[in-house]
């Protein structure tokens, strides 16, 4: 090493440490010499059309790429629906397809003045069930980067209008292959539901609203008792898709009741579904593994069983007399028994010599009981 120092010393060399590239030069260069890329956005067009009759209902869709590429989808609908109806239920089943295919850009195409105009905001939804229609397509509009719909005439849409007529015209069985799609509900029913247990003006939710209060919007009593009951009681409920739950561990979760409904579930589960007319305890027990719970379920359930007519006319009922019961003294006629001391005999074994006699006058019934010599006083011998 200093034979190779002296000879490389001519040179004037020197050396230096090599250090590490820093991370800011790396985006310095990035910035510098790799350019923008485009993202590339595709405009998808989305033609929707429904129609309902005495026969059934159905929608028909067809979403088209710039690609002029199609997707066409008969679809029919398992549940009464009216005109304006399967047309918003076809729309958001057309803005579902358009977000599987990762559409950024949809233009709505459709012939229903209504639908356009209600959702353009020219038209107000006048009826709470289409308000809701509304609320849940302009939802699903938002979530794609633009959006249009226009309306336009039906000679312009007689394909989809095609579509829409097969499916609700469709048979059981027959056309299967044609067929895409069934749809079974509309999109708006589980929305409804959580209406019917929380949003619905006028519903009582008695013992729920304290809990519900609590675990939706945090809000608590005044009284501090009675703000930490609720905090306690709040562990053991929870809150899936604003419906309250009651936690339990050896069963599933429990949908709680509000206050108007419980006797709803007990008139069901009483006469109804088991139509056996089960007591009070069975009646709690069935309703929770029906899976239901509200907090004064025994005690509504036996109030409920005592007010069920068929219940009472064939129970099994205590038939003894209504009065007190009193004592009756009964004595048999010549009821009388005659003691005697019999002795002495000849001595046995454990000194006994007497017997004491005891007769029972009206059924001559005997009992003797031999005695020794030192059990017997001197008075009786």
């Amino acid at each position: 090493m200093v034979q190779w120092a002296i000879e490389l010393s001519e040179f004037d060399l020197k050396y230096e440490v090599r250090t590490a590239i820093k991370a800011q030069y790396l985006t310095d260069f990035l910035a510098e010499y790799v350019g923008d890329q485009e993202k590339k956005s595709t405009t998808w067009e989305l033609y929707i059309d429904g129609s309902s009759n005495k026969v059934g209902s159905g929608a028909g869709i067809i979403l088209v790429s710039e690609g002029r590429t199609q997707i066409e989808i008969s679809l029919k609908f398992e549940f009464p629906a009216s005109n304006n109806q399967v047309k918003y239920e076809a729309l958001i089943a057309g803005l579902k397809l358009a977000e599987e295919v990762s559409a950024t850009k949809v233009m709505v195409f459709s012939d229903s003045q209504v639908v356009t105009f209600q959702i353009n905001g020219e038209y107000q939804a006048k009826y709470p069930n289409m308000k809701r229609y509304l609320d849940k397509t302009l939802e699903h509009l938002r979530r794609f980067e633009e959006t249009e719909v226009k309306h336009i005439t039906r000679d312009l849409n007689s394909r989809v209008d095609s579509l829409s007529k097969l499916a609700s015209t469709k048979s059981g069985g027959n056309n299967r292959s044609l067929i895409q799609e069934t749809l079974l509900e509309p999109f708006v029913v589980k929305t409804e539901a959580v209406q019917d247990v929380f949003e619905v003006v006028g519903l009582d939710l008695g013992w729920m609203k304290p809990l519900v209060e609590y675990l939706k919007f945090d809000i608590l009593s005044k009284e501090e008792k009675e703000a930490k009951k609720i905090r306690r009681e709040a562990q053991n409920y929870t809150l899936v898709k604003n419906i309250l739950y009651k936690k339990r561990i050896s069963t599933p979760l429990l949908k709680c009741v509000p206050t108007s409904k419980t006797t709803e579930v007990l008139e069901e589960v009483h006469n109804r579904i088991c139509v056996n007319h089960l007591g009070a305890r069975s009646l709690a027990r069935k309703v929770i593994r029906a899976g239901f719970y509200w907090s004064t379920l025994q005690k509504e359930s036996t109030e409920f069983v005592k007010k069920c007519q068929p219940c009472q006319m064939y129970a099994n009922f205590h038939v003894a007399h209504p009065e007190e019961l009193i004592s009756i003294t009964f004595s048999w006629p010549f009821a009388k028994w005659g003691l005697d001391l019999l002795g002495p005999f000849s001595q046995t074994p454990g000194q006994v010599k007497y017997l004491i006699v005891g007769v029972d006058y009206f059924t001559k019934w005997i009992e003797a009981v031999g005695v020794c010599m030192g059990r017997v006083k001197p008075g009786l011998m």
